[in-house]
């Protein structure tokens, strides 16, 4: 009899859930959305290349002439639009995965070259943003997930919960290391993507930079010589840069290659002659250039951490909607990425802070928001908000709740800026590139300073209540 009415405790609870999960489908037709989103960006054959990060649709334009922005502002389910150039972004919140897939049922998106925007000019600005932007969006799921499992381990080792030469945690360390670890691997499946050339070439060419035997080479005794150029001791695992120049060089050569090599012989002399050309290059040139551009990116953000100090995380803390509501602040993943991978370092100071500040900040102004309004509508969607970015997902809170009201907005910069000043003051530094919030905060797990992470919650705190 126990078990009988355990089983229909079960069964009602199943179907309550199950109903409730209905309702959720019933009140977003995800299938609508897509199909609306995609007639008024033109159609998938104005469409030449597609994906999405994690609030937004992004699509590449082939003709921004066919695009109807007011009329994709209207679309139910769709949060805000920012567009630039050749690039349309369809903000949708946390329904953009589902979005997403129903809008790849429905086109190829293969519509070609983008043509040139107003004038013959394309904005140099919107496309290199666009184009980092699509290297370095699809690595931050593995990089927080990697970078939150270590930060775990290192809590755990920390207060003795696991043992950090145990077998367990040797496994578990290793895994997590490894999406920066083969950072350029994974840089060149990312742009090799974004820009339409062999995905395999560029994983082979720039694998090779990372092979123990590539190690070995750069660092024997006398340093190795090619074409008569030395060959500098270069350790190219958790790089960005050498691998963004190596795929650049690949595309060309392979481009190039291609269009001259006979048909019949294409299928293994046009890989072939990439590796001559792009490997040598990339030890020779290529690779040392691109060291220095992401030790220089780091150094500057340093300095500028140096010489403003704790001011510079509140600055940014303070601006941060602005920049997230036209997509300007993909521009810092670049640093952070960098910054994370370089061996020296290790961490990050200035962004991830700043992103902690507003993103909680955002959470307390939209609760707030949910609080105080009688109407049923704008409680049910600030609340909603709120929680969103109690988790670090701000752009829902942003379009829907703080850009619209500007005492909202004062006050979420005005409270951004002192906890983010407080974040800056206390030094807090990050090991994982992702939105801060409640689920990520072993992010500033430091295991040389345990009060990193109890000021990073302190600051957590400042920006909930200011």
């Amino acid at each position: 009899m126990l078990i009988y009415n355990l089983y229909c405790k079960i069964s009602f609870i199943k179907s309550k859930f199950t109903f409730w999960r209905g309702d959720i489908h019933m009140a977003k037709n995800y299938a609508n959305i897509a199909k609306e989103v995609l007639r008024l960006v033109g159609g998938d054959k104005n469409v030449s290349h597609f994906e999405h990060c994690s609030t937004r649709l992004r699509f590449s334009i082939v003709d921004p002439g066919k695009v109807d922005q007011a009329g994709l502002k209207k679309v139910p389910g769709v949060m805000g639009v920012v567009g630039s150039g050749n690039q349309c972004q369809v903000v949708i919140g946390n329904d953009v995965i589902e979005v997403y897939d129903e809008v790849l049922k429905l086109g190829t998106f293969t519509g070609g070259t983008p043509a040139p925007v107003a004038q013959g000019k394309r904005d140099i600005g919107a496309t290199v943003l666009d184009l980092m932007v699509g290297i370095f969006q699809p690595l931050v799921p593995a990089i927080a997930g990697g970078g939150i499992l270590k930060a775990f381990l290192s809590l755990f080792a920390l207060v003795g919960i696991m043992d950090s030469k145990g077998v367990l945690y040797q496994v578990l360390i290793n895994v997590a290391d490894a999406p920066l670890y083969f950072l350029p691997v994974l840089v060149a499946v990312t742009m090799s993507s974004k820009i339409n050339c062999n995905r395999l070439i560029a994983v082979a060419t720039v694998g090779a930079l990372v092979l123990p035997k590539t190690a070995a080479l750069l660092a024997s005794d006398p340093a190795p010589t090619l074409f008569g150029l030395t060959l500098q001791n270069v350790n190219y695992a958790y790089q960005v840069f050498p691998a963004i120049l190596a795929v650049t060089a690949l595309y060309f050569v392979e481009k190039y290659v291609t269009k001259i090599t006979p048909k019949p012989i294409r299928v293994f002399f046009v890989p072939m002659v990439c590796f001559i050309i792009v490997f040598p290059l990339t030890l020779l040139v290529l690779g040392p250039i691109g060291l220095t551009i992401g030790k220089g990116l780091t150094t500057v953000m340093l300095t500028l951490y140096k010489y403003v100090g704790w001011l510079a995380v509140g600055l940014v803390a303070a601006v941060l909607p602005l920049l997230i509501s036209i997509g300007a602040h993909k521009a810092f993943i670049p640093y952070v990425v960098a910054s994370l991978g370089d061996p020296s370092l290790g961490y990050e100071i200035l962004y991830n802070g700043a992103s902690l500040a507003h993103n909680i900040s955002e959470s307390g102004a939209s609760l707030a928001v949910a609080l105080k309004t009688k109407d049923p509508e704008l409680r049910s969607t600030a609340f909603s908000c709120g929680v969103s970015a109690l988790f670090g997902v701000t752009e829902p809170a942003i379009y829907s709740i703080t850009i619209q009201r500007k005492k909202v907005l004062y006050g979420v910069m005005v409270g951004s800026f002192i906890s983010g000043s407080f974040i800056g003051l206390m030094a807090v530094k990050a090991f994982v590139a992702m939105g801060p919030g409640l689920a990520g905060m072993a992010m500033f797990v430091d295991p040389e300073n345990t009060m990193n992470i109890v000021w990073a919650f302190a600051g957590f705190g400042i920006a909930l209540v200011s």
